[in-house]
C-alpha cells in the first residue's frame, strides 16, 4: 500500500464507516429474515428481491473516474465499498455484511489449475479497453486423446503467516471501524466439470466428443471428478474452510450436526453446481456424461443449488435426484410452472429475470405483467426474484432502482 495515499486513506475509512452503519440498520436485519427464511423453507414476509450488477453495469453505476484512490489497493477497497452503498440505494434486499472479509492465503502449487494453459483468442481488431467484454474463443490444450495425460489435479497450501499478515494489515487499517474475519472457500465456481471440460476441449469439439469418443468422455469427467474431489480433501483437511451460511445464503440448517467452529467441514457448507455449457444436451446424455459426476462432489456439502442461464425443463427430475439440493435456479428459458408443481414447498426457486427485458425496456410495464403471471403460477412456492447477468444499464442509472421497487411490491401480494 502507498503510505502517501492519505487521501485515499481517508476516503476509503469514511465508506467503511457508512457501510458498518448500514449493517446495523433495522431494515438489512429485516432483509437477512427473509432470506433466511426462503432459504429455510418457511414462508416469508414477502418475497425476497436480489439485484447482481456486473462489471459492465458497474462501470456505468460507478465510473473508474469516480474512484479517488490512488493506491491500487485502496482502490479496490473504495470500489467495493462504493459498490455496497450503490446496491443499498438500489433498494432491493441486499445484506450488508457487519465486518470486512479477508480471503485465507492457499498458495497454488503450479501455473494452470489442470496443469495445462487455457488460451482465449480474440479478434485482432478487439479493443484493450474492455478485455472482458468482446468476444473470444478457447484454444484448447487437448487436441489428441492422449493429451488427456497431461492434466495435473490442482494443489494448494495453505501459508499461514501470510494469511495472518493480510488480516493484521487489514485491521491496522480499518479494524477500528469494521471487523476482519478471516474467509476462506473452495476455489473454482462448484462442481463446474463442464466448463473445465469446454476450456481444455472446446466447446463444439466436447460436443462431438459425446458422439464420437463417449468413453474418452467419461475418462475425462472422471479425472476432473477425482481431481476436485482431491481438492475439496485439501481445504477440508488443512482446516481452513468458514461458513457461508451468511448474507443472501442464511438458512437454518446450516452449519450441519455435530458442527466444530474451530474446524468447518464440508457438510456444514453451501454447495453449487450448473451446467450452462450442457445446455443443448439431452436429459440422458446430461445424466450420463455430467450429473453422475458432479453428483460425488455436491454431495459432499450440507445443503447445494443448481443451475444458471441454461433451460432446465427437461431436466427437472434429474435435478430434483441430488439428495442434499435446496435451491433450484429456474433461469428465464426454465418453465416456471412446471418447475413449481415439480418442487411444491419442499425446495426453494430462485426465480431468475432476463435482464435484456428489464435494461432496455421503454417501460416496466411487460416486467411487472411477467412477475405477476409468473407468481401466479407459482402460489405457495418459497421463491427469490433475482436479476443477474447484467452487463449494461444502458446508462440508465435508475432503472435498476425502478426494477427493484417494482419486483418488492409484485412480490409483496
Amino acid at each position: 500500500m502507498n503510505m502517501n495515499d492519505s487521501r485515499g486513506r481517508e476516503v476509503v475509512r469514511d465508506l467503511a464507516r457508512q457501510v458498518g452503519e448500514l449493517a446495523r440498520h433495522p431494515h438489512n436485519a429485516e432483509h437477512l429474515t427473509l432470506w433466511r427464511d426462503v432459504n429455510s423453507l418457511r414462508k416469508p414476509a414477502r418475497i425476497p428481491v436480489i439485484c447482481h450488477p456486473g462489471t459492465g453495469a458497474w462501470e456505468e453505476l460507478i465510473p473508474p473516474a469516480d474512484i479517488l484512490s490512488t493506491d491500487p489497493e485502496l482502490a479496490g477497497l473504495e470500489n467495493h465499498f462504493r459498490q455496497i452503498l450503490c446496491k443499498w440505494e438500489m433498494g432491493d434486499d441486499t445484506v450488508v455484511q457487519g465486518y470486512l472479509p479477508v480471503s485465507t492465503v492457499m498458495q497454488f502449487q503450479g501455473d494452470h489449475f489442470w496443469g495445462l494453459p487455457i488460451r482465449h483468442i480474440r479478434p485482432a481488431d478487439a479493443s484493450d479497453d474492455s478485455p472482458t467484454r468482446t468476444a473470444w474463443r478457447y484454444e484448447p490444450p487437448l487436441k489428441e486423446e492422449s493429451d488427456i495425460e497431461k492434466i495435473i489435479p490442482p494443489s494448494y497450501c495453505h501459508d499461514p503467516a501470510a494469511s495472518r499478515e493480510r488480516v493484521g494489515h487489514m485491521q491496522d487499517l480499518l479494524g477500528d471501524i469494521l471487523p476482519v474475519r478471516e474467509v476462506c472457500s473452495i476455489p473454482g465456481p462448484g462442481a463446474w466439470l463442464h466448463g473445465w471440460a469446454t476450456e481444455l476441449r472446446g466447446v463444439e469439439q466436447l460436443l462431438v466428443d459425446l458422439m464420437d469418443r463417449p468413453e474418452w468422455v467419461h475418462r475425462l469427467m472422471r479425472t476432473l471428478m477425482e481431481g476436485f474431489l482431491g481438492l475439496m480433501d485439501q481445504f477440508e483437511q488443512a482446516g481452513v474452510l468458514t461458513l457461508n451460511n451468511t448474507g443472501l445464503y442464511a438458512c437454518d440448517d446450516l452449519p450441519g450436526a455435530g458442527y466444530d467452529p474451530v474446524r468447518v467441514r464440508l457438510k456444514d457448507l453451501w454447495g453449487r453446481g450448473e451446467s450452462q455449457e450442457f445446455h443443448g444436451v439431452g436429459p440422458a446424455q446430461y445424466g450420463e456424461f455430467l450429473l453422475q459426476y458432479q453428483k460425488p462432489i455436491l454431495e459432499r456439502f450440507g445443503l447445494t443449488y443448481y443451475g444458471c442461464c441454461e433451460d432446465l425443463t427437461s431436466k427437472i427430475p434429474q435435478v430434483l435426484s441430488i439428495p442434499n439440493l435446496r435451491k433450484f435456479v429456474c433461469s428465464a428459458w426454465t418453465d416456471l410452472g412446471r418447475l413449481a408443481d415439480a418442487v411444491g414447498t419442499h425446495y426453494c426457486i430462485e426465480w431468475r429475470q432476463k435482464a435484456t427485458d428489464v435494461v432496455y425496456a421503454t417501460d416496466l410495464s411487460g416486467v411487472r405483467k411477467h412477475l405477476e403471471s409468473g407468481l401466479a403460477r407459482a402460489p405457495g412456492c418459497r421463491i427469490m426474484i433475482v436479476l443477474q447477468e447484467l452487463e449494461t444499464v444502458n446508462h440508465n442509472r435508475k432503472r435498476l432502482t425502478e426494477w427493484a421497487a417494482l419486483a418488492k411490491a409484485v412480490g409483496s401480494r
